[in-house]
């Protein structure tokens, strides 16, 4: 069952539940809009079931801090890192991304890296808010010190998804926007299924002997890792084996945040938390290389030439990454934001621990809090 809510509406709630979790007015503002911009655009594991399941426990119980002021602690024209004091990554890394556009006016290529953060979100937001201002941009983020996946052909859990996304503007129609994780598939799509009662497909999960696996449950009970993107060694997974480790290079040594393969954990293996986690936004001017006007409108016909190539099969298209994602914002905003119903659900829970009135369309009595089960 899904459930349709406006888009205001779920930005309202989504920016009430913030503050009542702790955050400040405009803080509360800023992850609203990073967490509604998931739902918009059919990112829902990384929207409001993350304010509901994440950002606000974590607020509340201290784990994130709500109160955090983050600042400037290296500063050069084109480069800066920014400790984010261990408050919620939906700021800190906007406050990033706008420093980076900031400083790519000025020198053409800038770096912003983030360090002591959290959970940021959908990596797409930040390198699309750059498209606005007609930027490229590349946004990236590990997972601190927990670990996810082995490393290719490993047993211990090290690395984080570490997503990743690169976007680029495209005057006249959808920007062009890449938002991926170096695993096949993002954590929350398979605790989504679990959730759910429904199986995963084949090439998400194999298990120690490289098997492929499709019950959600054998990768939290440890029986089974999700794969890199491109699969085994066989397939490219060292592709996506690569991504990883290059954006925990990039957010974790460089950035002087966490990261995950750490000598300790070949002696204890023991599960650690995502906390001090490190982000990096780079952003492009045009403008810099004389391209200005020129890169995107041949940033728009090289989008529009790839869409009109026809279909292998009758029934199939040809898009690229962001146009599909335009098409549901644009669905989003006409007919409301399109949430699964245990997403829906636990939103309702969410209200009533922190008292806030629920919106009526996230409040059938199919989704009351009473059955969520714990």
């Amino acid at each position: 069952m899904t459930v349709r809510i406006p888009l205001e509406t779920l930005r309202g709630f989504a920016h009430e539940a913030l503050t009542r979790s702790g955050l400040s007015e405009a803080d509360a503002a800023t992850a609203a809009e990073v967490i509604v911009y998931a739902d918009e655009h059919g990112f829902t594991t990384h929207g409001t079931n993350a304010l509901a399941g994440i950002y606000s426990p974590r607020l509340r119980d201290g784990r994130i801090n709500a109160a955090a002021e983050p600042r400037i602690v290296a500063d050069t024209v084109s480069a800066a890192v920014i400790d984010g004091d261990g408050g919620l990554g939906l700021v800190t890394t906007t406050m990033a991304t706008d420093l980076a556009v900031e400083k790519a006016r000025q020198s053409g290529i800038a770096m912003v890296a983030v360090r002591n953060s959290s959970h940021f979100g959908s990596a797409g937001y930040y390198a699309h808010r750059a498209t606005e201002a007609g930027l490229i941009a590349i946004a990236m983020t590990n997972c601190g010190a927990q670990g996810v996946a082995p490393p290719l052909g490993g047993t211990i859990r090290m690395l984080g998804t570490n997503p990743l996304a690169v976007a680029a503007p495209a005057p006249g129609g959808a920007p062009f926007v890449l938002d991926m994780s170096a695993t096949t598939v993002a954590t929350g799509k398979i605790r989504a299924a679990q959730r759910e009662g429904r199986q995963v497909p084949g090439g998400w999960l194999v298990d120690h002997h490289g098997e492929t696996v499709t019950d959600p449950d054998a990768y939290f009970d440890g029986k089974a890792d999700v794969t890199w993107l491109g699969g085994s060694a066989v397939t490219g997974g060292a592709k996506g084996y690569g991504l990883a480790l290059l954006v925990d290079l990039l957010c974790g040594p460089l950035a002087g945040a966490s990261f995950g393969p750490t000598p300790d954990l070949l002696e204890n293996g023991e599960e650690r938390p995502d906390t001090d986690i490190g982000h990096v936004v780079i952003a492009i001017d045009p403008a810099a290389f004389g391209a200005a006007e020129s890169f995107g409108a041949g940033a728009r016909t090289l989008l529009d030439t790839v869409a009109a190539c026809p279909p292998a099969r009758p029934d199939g298209y040809v898009t690229y990454p962001g146009a599909p994602e335009a098409a549901r914002s644009a669905e989003s905003r006409r007919d409301g934001v399109l949430l699964p119903g245990p997403v829906a659900a636990q939103l309702v829970l969410m209200a009533d621990q922190l008292d806030l009135s629920v919106p009526a369309a996230l409040r059938p009595e199919v989704l009351r809090p009473e059955a969520v089960s714990a």
